[in-house]
């Protein structure tokens, strides 16, 4: 049987260091404008800030700003 809770785990994982390392790789200015863009998404999607979020959530929100970028 594949364990499918550890093979879920490994994908998130991958793709939250993905994130962090493409937020990091950008200059300090477009840093600001992409939290900017994000809250800017988050509050007009699901009406809330991004620290209550879910990951799924969040992750539309990361995509979205990346078509900026």
């Amino acid at each position: 049987m594949i364990p499918v809770f550890g093979l879920l785990s490994a994908v998130l994982t991958a793709v939250g260091g993905y994130s962090l390392y493409w937020y990091h790789s950008l200059s300090e200015s477009d840093r600001a404008k992409a939290d900017q863009i994000a809250l800017q998404y988050a509050q007009r999607l699901y009406s809330c800030g991004l620290d209550e979020l879910t990951s799924d959530q969040l992750r539309r929100v990361h995509d979205l700003v990346k078509k900026h970028f």
